[in-house]
């Protein structure tokens, strides 16, 4: 998050990438694809790894397969044909006196008058011993013209940038660095003084130094904290600002009315306990006239759509209508038969919108939003329609949250003067994660599932147990059972060898013949999506194949099994969220994991080896970053360029605590114009 404010620095820094030396049209083409522009993106554009040469060895000192920097003079050139039409090999022979190295690179026609015998260069590359002879293939080069050596690169930290094809590594480095050396300090320092010397924090334009030409490992660490905290602390005033601005508002009364209590009473089954108290939660906030900004975290299977019923009854209880916002139709269609289910006996009108509603029954719902019959609604982006007008909108649930961005969320929101927000997520997050990526929020957590659940089991097997699978796929639909069979893709791709839904629907129908099958997936039409579903839920079908597309939000007590083909292309948190789509009913629940690569197990074991999302999550973090499993991108807050959530979760409390401090002590005023600027640019009106 980089504030570059001043007029003259802003001015420079605003310059395409074309007003510097050696960047013409067809390089800034190339350049765009790396989402660079002006040259505040590059110095912004940080590298994704540095390699360590400042380790300068002779040649009889150099380790098969590690990268070393060698100093040598050329002793020999050769230059022959390969095979294949104008294919070149070029082999130089170095020599520093302790020992010969050959150098050989492909196709680079003139090198060996580049690399004329008597030249002394500087070599980086990874050394391998053959024939008692040490060999790098194409290392990099940069020739030594005075007897003192060579400079930086070759003898320091050395970065690595991000590539597209059609820039050359070492043009691309040229560039980068010599625009950080003449501009880094240019950038204007967007963090308060008193923040800045609280913390130790070096200066920005320093620290844009150090990360794109790190003095030492240390100096690089300390850059690198710099600019993570200054991308925390701005989303923390943002969260901060939001919350403060939250709490000067006031919503419509949220009360535990008749139809609240009507529904409570009618449960055949007890609450768990953390349901109890998550209600306890939201009605605290909502009987306060206090908007509700909430996070309702828990489980696949946990009851998170039961509280979300029970907070819809008591807006409505208050006098107000509920809109569920849900990021598919099958999802939509499940969670407006739900909550009809409960609330219809007790005389709340539902209603359904979605793209492919007959015209009467759009009207129907249309008119019943906007005269106020209709208390709750549910639907998908169709909500978003400027013809949906209501009465009295007094809240929003939104499922599957981190499916929609901030944009997204504050139209609906829009529609009614402030009405409160429920968000419900099965994607389970570290708290301290969770604090950062939705601060703005209350946050209520569901740890229990209903009583009497068992886990699901988890099996792992190969393509060479796929027709044992067949038999016990055949034995549990004769006993009643139902079973999802999830592939990747939904048609066949040459090149990438993975399991179709299509074809796979094709080869079970030839496998099990007797057995009812339906298929589903993204590239469907509504109306087949739902009859595939509703075969599948009805149970006049047994076996239900299709993609992701089933991840979440399919509730059919009935199933009992779920196939997952190649799992390894899956995240854990992903896998967890389909195995959650059986074991909901009387029965226990089987996830079997077909996988064609028996070196992934590992993973597959962790994930196998337990049910608790929120370990799932963790090994997720670990193993795929923060960025994949928490919904940063969809958030809109949180386009970090170099904190990471899981790596830095201390100094995100730290930053968190300081915004919070600087609001209450300072206020916005004393922000700089950077940051104002982002806070204001953060509204929900301003974020996608």
């Amino acid at each position: 998050m980089s504030c570059l404010h001043g007029k003259k620095n802003e001015k420079k820094l605003s310059l395409p990438l074309s007003a510097l030396k050696g960047v013409g049209p067809r390089r800034s083409a190339l350049l765009e694809r790396l989402g660079l522009r002006t040259l505040e993106d590059l110095l912004f554009f940080f590298p994704r790894r540095y390699e360590d040469r400042r380790n300068v060895k002779k040649i009889a000192e150099l380790v098969p397969g590690a990268p070393s920097v060698v100093y040598a003079a050329v002793s020999a050139v050769e230059v022959r044909p390969l095979p294949g039409r104008g294919r070149l090999l070029t082999t130089c022979r170095f020599s520093d006196g302790s020992g010969f190295l050959d150098a050989v690179w492909f196709n680079r026609r003139g090198l060996d008058r580049i690399l004329a015998e008597g030249v002394r260069a500087a070599l980086y590359g990874t050394p391998s011993l053959r024939a008692s002879v040490f060999e790098m293939t194409e290392p990099e080069f940069e020739l030594i013209k005075s007897e003192k050596g060579v400079e930086a690169p070759f003898s320091g930290i050395f970065p690595i940038y991000p590539s597209t094809e059609g820039l050359p590594r070492k043009w691309f480095r040229g560039v980068a660095c010599g625009a950080v050396k003449e501009y880094h300090a240019l950038a204007e320092e967007e963090l308060p003084a008193s923040v800045i010397e609280k913390n130790g924090l070096m200066p920005i334009s320093r620290a844009i130094y150090e990360m794109h030409m790190p003095g030492s490992p240390e100096s690089w660490k300390e850059a690198r904290r710099r600019l993570a905290y200054g991308e925390l602390f701005a989303l923390h005033l943002t969260l901060a600002a939001s919350r403060k601005e939250r709490a000067e508002s006031s919503s419509p009364r949220i009360v535990k009315g008749p139809l609240f209590e009507a529904l409570i009473a009618g449960l055949p089954f007890k609450l768990t306990g953390s349901q109890r108290r998550v209600i306890e939660e939201i009605f605290a906030d909502g009987t306060s006239g206090r908007p509700i900004s909430r996070l309702l975290q828990g489980d696949v299977g946990c009851g998170k759509t039961l509280v979300a019923v029970a907070f819809a009854a008591g807006v409505c209880d208050g006098g107000a209508q509920c809109a569920v916002l849900a990021p598919t139709e099958v999802l939509a269609e499940q969670l407006y038969r739900q909550a009809e289910g409960y609330l219809a006996p007790l005389g709340v009108k539902c209603a359904l919108i979605k793209s492919n509603l007959p015209a009467r029954e759009r009207k129907e719902a249309l008119d019943g939003l906007a005269e106020g019959f209709v208390g709750v609604v549910a639907g998908t982006q169709a909500l978003f329609s400027d013809e949906i007008k209501f009465k009295n909108l007094g809240a929003v649930i939104i499922d599957e949250q981190q499916r929609f961005g901030v944009r997204q969320r504050a139209r609906l929101l829009k529609n009614g003067a402030r009405p409160h927000l429920l968000m419900m997520s099965a994607t389970p997050i570290p708290r301290t994660m969770a604090l950062t990526l939705y601060g703005d929020l209350d946050i209520s957590v569901i740890e229990d599932k209903p009583a009497g659940r068992a886990p699901v089991e988890t099996r792992i097997i190969g393509g060479d147990q796929l027709i044992k699978l067949m038999r016990f796929i055949a034995e549990e639909i004769v006993s009643g059972g139902r079973v999802y069979w999830i592939c990747p893709r939904v048609e066949e791709d040459g090149n990438s060898g993975l399991p179709a839904a299509v074809k796979r629907f094709e080869w079970l129908g030839r496998k099990l013949p007797p057995v009812k099958m339906s298929l589903i997936h993204g590239q469907m039409e509504s109306a087949e999506k739902d009859e595939a579903l509703s075969t599948f839920r009805e149970g006049r079908s047994q076996l239900l194949v299709g993609t992701t597309v089933l991840e979440v939000g399919v509730d059919v007590p009935e199933a009992t099994v779920i196939v997952i083909e190649s799992p390894e292309r899956y995240g854990l948190s992903q896998l967890h969220q389909m195995r959650g789509r059986v074991g909901r009913g009387a029965r226990r629940g089987l996830c079997v994991l077909l996988s064609m690569k028996p070196e992934d197990t590992e993973r597959l074991r962790i994930f196998a080896s337990t049910n608790d999302g929120f370990e799932i999550a963790r090994a997720d973090l670990e193993l795929r970053g923060a960025g994949e499993i928490a919904g940063t991108a969809q958030h809109g807050l949180a386009r970090f360029r170099v904190a990471d959530l899981q790596r830095d979760c201390l100094l995100a409390e730290r930053a968190r605590d300081d915004a919070r401090e600087f609001l209450e002590k300072e206020g916005t005023a004393a922000l700089t114009a950077g940051l104002r600027a982002e806070i204001e640019g953060a509204s929900p009106e301003n974020l996608s």
